[in-house]
């Protein structure tokens, strides 16, 4: 078994709460010394330093066309490359209702205007503006950034929508003349949108997707022909893809483990623990350390949730987790500010307890993200494989009290 390095130990001592006292009306039965505990119940707080056997990070759980958002990244001149929104919508109806509730239709005579609302879940930065752009109705997700160079110019920009600085979680709508997709008939009335973020100095805008339900949404406006009489419809479509997309980066070290980024990142992480402290004491908290290799990275001003999940199973990057009830996840989840390389602190007791409680659960963790793929923000910490920076666990328990004097 291998040695655990127990530093900073710190014991409290209390009187036992049920202590023992003597019986005035049975002398002999009962009395103290000889049937109290010798010990004093005792809190231990111990680091240990060398509690992860192994770990292991993967990537690819959630990629950025899956994710429940999809950010966009203005860091000019910054380490951060660029980010691109692309959707493909649905096509468009050739006739439409004439009346909500009737079987009726009436064809199409012409589009007066088209509109795009995005919701926008976060943002950082001041000056920000959302630049539109026509697509080709090719685009899908296995287009790279580079392919969609020509396609964010000038020539093909529909709109820009200032955002202001008060803006916090709303939704803004860009409207779009009504030759904005001159080619629609021809692309079987489908359209393609491309969405660029815009900053005076550096800037991010999360906005919602289509699989975190607030998809952006076209609306076209039309006249329909209604028994030789022109009146006004709406039409609004859904995308059919929805995704960004950015330059590749080089991939860090392989001796760090990662959390995080766009497709996202899992790190996990298996453990071994003192028979002493797991099977035969109380633990009260254990608190899973990580060390940065270097700063959070990802769009300025952004922030990155890490979450310790359990696994069912310890396949490896495939191991299932355990669910965790979302209100539990907004409190065990810990904010890494980007740009931030302070100690990050996981609270396992949770896990812990059920590993003393059920000696066949594996005694691994993952570290997630949450929410997973939406955004660039990752962290890079220290493994096993890192002396000077490897994951340690702090625990703080009670130890078996003597019971028999002896």
């Amino acid at each position: 078994m291998r040695r655990f390095m127990l530093l900073g130990m710190a014991a409290v001592s209390a009187g036992l709460a049920t202590g023992c006292t003597e019986d005035l009306f049975a002398p002999g039965v009962g009395a103290c010394p000889a049937f109290c505990p010798p010990e004093q119940v005792a809190v231990v707080d111990t680091m240990l330093l060398d509690a992860v056997l192994a770990d292991s990070a993967y990537r690819g759980y959630v990629l950025p066309h899956e994710a429940g958002a999809m950010q966009l990244v203005a860091d000019p001149g910054g380490a951060l490359p660029t980010s691109r929104v692309i959707v493909r919508y649905l096509p468009f109806a050739e006739r439409l209702l004439l009346r909500a509730g009737d079987t009726t239709t009436g064809a199409v005579l012409a589009t007066d205007s088209f509109g795009i609302r995005v919701s926008v879940q976060a943002r950082g930065g001041a000056g920000l503006e959302l630049a539109f752009y026509r697509l080709p109705v090719t685009v899908d997700t296995s287009t790279a950034f580079g392919d969609l160079d020509p396609y964010f110019a000038d020539s093909t920009r529909l709109a820009i929508v200032a955002l202001p600085d008060t803006l916090t979680a709303d939704s803004v709508t860009a409207r779009f003349a009504a030759d904005a997709f001159p080619t629609l008939d021809a692309d079987g009335r489908a359209a393609a949108v491309g969405v660029e973020l815009r900053a005076v100095d550096r800037g991010f805008v999360l906005l919602g997707s289509l699989e975190g339900a607030d998809a952006p949404i076209v609306t076209r406006y039309v006249q329909l022909d209604s028994a030789g009489v022109s009146v006004p419809r709406v039409e609004g479509k859904l995308p059919a893809v929805d995704a960004f997309v950015a330059p590749d980066v080089p991939p860090p070290s392989a001796d760090l483990l990662r959390v995080g980024g766009a497709p996202s990142a899992r790190s996990l992480l298996r453990f071994t623990l003192p028979p002493r402290i797991l099977d035969s004491s109380t633990v009260v908290r254990a608190t899973l350390i990580l060390v940065p290799a270097a700063p959070a990275v990802g769009a300025p001003g952004d922030t990155l949730h890490l979450l310790a999940q359990g696994v069912s199973v310890d396949v490896g990057a495939k191991s299932p987790l355990i669910p965790v009830a979302e209100d539990t996840v907004l409190v065990q989840r810990v904010a890494v500010p980007v740009g931030v390389a302070d100690t990050v602190r996981l609270d396992i007791t949770t896990l812990v307890l059920a590993w003393a409680a059920d000696s066949t659960r594996p005694r691994s963790i993952m570290v997630r993200a949450v929410p997973e793929g939406g955004a660039f923000a990752e962290g890079l910490f220290g493994s096993s494989a890192s002396p000077a920076s490897r994951p340690a666990v702090q625990i703080t328990f009670v130890p078996p009290l003597n019971l028999g004097g002896r």
